[in-house]
C-alpha cells in the first residue's frame, strides 16, 4: 500500500511540470454616437373667437436632443408667408401671431431665423417649451372655420 501511496506522489509530481499553458488576446469596445433630436408639437387651438377681444392659447413643444448637439429651432410663415403677418385660412382671413414668452411681448416673427428655446440646454434631456400665442380683437371674418399649418425645424 505504501508503494502505491509512493508511486502516486512519484506520478503528481512528474506531471507537475506540464501545467497548462494560457494565451491571452484583448478586443475593443465601440461605438458611434451621431447628434439626433426627437421634435414634438401640438395644435395651437384658440377655441372659439370672439371679436370683441383678444384670443389667446398656448401649446408645448418638446425636443430631446444629444447632448452638446447645440440645437436652435425655427417656425416658418404658415400660409400668409410672412411670419410678422400671420393668418389663419378659412372663408377669411383671421389674423393672429406667436410669441416665445407667455406676456406676448417676443413674437415669433422673422422667417426661418433659428433661435435657442428658453430653458434648452442641450443635456439629452426632455424638455418642454411652451409657444404662446393672440388673435387680436376687433377683427371682422365671416363665421367658420379657420386653421394655418406652422412648421417647427429644429437644426443640429
Amino acid at each position: 500500500m505504501r508503494i502505491l501511496i509512493l508511486g502516486a506522489a512519484i506520478a503528481l509530481l512528474a506531471t507537475g511540470g506540464a501545467a497548462a499553458q494560457t494565451r491571452t488576446a484583448q478586443f475593443a469596445v465601440r461605438a458611434q454616437v451621431v447628434a439626433d433630436c426627437q421634435i414634438t408639437a401640438e395644435d395651437l387651438n384658440f377655441g372659439t373667437y370672439n371679436a370683441s377681444s383678444n384670443a389667446t392659447a398656448s401649446t408645448p413643444v418638446t425636443l430631446r436632443c444629444t447632448p452638446g448637439s447645440g440645437a436652435t429651432v425655427s417656425f416658418d410663415a404658415g400660409a400668409s408667408g410672412n411670419p410678422q403677418a400671420r393668418y389663419m385660412d378659412g372663408p377669411g382671413h383671421l389674423n393672429y401671431q406667436l410669441y416665445k414668452d407667455a406676456a406676448r411681448q417676443d413674437p415669433i416673427d422673422t422667417m426661418g431665423a433659428a433661435f435657442q428655446l428658453p430653458g434648452f440646454s442641450n443635456t439629452g434631456q426632455l424638455v418642454t417649451y411652451r409657444v404662446y400665442g393672440e388673435v387680436p380683437a376687433s377683427q371682422a371674418v365671416p363665421a367658420g372655420n379657420y386653421t394655418d399649418i406652422i412648421r417647427v425645424t429644429v437644426q443640429y
